[in-house]
């Protein structure tokens, strides 16, 4: 009698655990990074191009790839594409000053095929962000600023609700070009 109790309980906690570790094979089951910002190149943001004041959109590649080596891609199948709807920057003051730009988050749609690299652009600098306090006292001036901009984008894989986030940073160098 002990015994069948015993097969039992051993039973209901292996279909228990079998339960408890069922992920959803379709979710999670991409990692994505950024390939190159401004294609490779530094990134200089002028603060007043000759009295008028532009924003700095900088191209970004990306890349994604299955989370482990034992996924099978198939196009149009599970793995296979992503879509990163958001990203959102941090500023931080790398040259030893202090005052730094917003917080910012921004939507997007990038539609990615994994195993491409897929190009977009990064709204980086705003006519706010340098109209404003910071980099306003720029204009005019052979005074510099360097700051970093932390990057993360948020996405998801195509078919599933499960977010996908990865991060990059880039040094950007403010000035005037008198």
């Amino acid at each position: 009698m002990r015994k069948r109790h015993f097969a039992f309980a051993a039973f209901a906690v292996l279909v228990l655990g079998l339960v408890a570790c069922d992920d959803a094979p379709e979710s999670g089951r991409l990692t994505a990074s950024v390939v190159s910002f401004n294609n490779g190149s530094p990134v200089e943001s002028d603060v007043s191009d000759g009295g008028v004041v532009y924003e700095d959109l900088i191209p970004v590649s990306f890349t994604a790839r299955p989370y482990s080596e034992f996924v099978t891609v198939v196009d149009g199948g599970p793995h296979s594409e992503m879509i990163v709807e958001s990203y959102r920057i941090v500023w931080t003051r790398v040259d030893g000053g202090s005052g730094v730009l917003a917080t910012r988050t921004e939507n997007t749609h990038v539609y990615m095929q994994v195993g491409d690299i897929t190009g977009s652009a990064v709204r980086l600098v705003t006519w706010d962000d340098k109209t404003g306090s910071v980099l306003a006292p720029l204009v005019g001036t052979t005074n510099q600023i360097m700051m970093r901009a932390d990057i993360t984008f948020t996405g998801r894989e195509v078919g599933t609700e499960e977010e996908i986030e990865f991060m990059a940073s880039i040094n950007v160098h403010f000035a005037d070009t008198l």
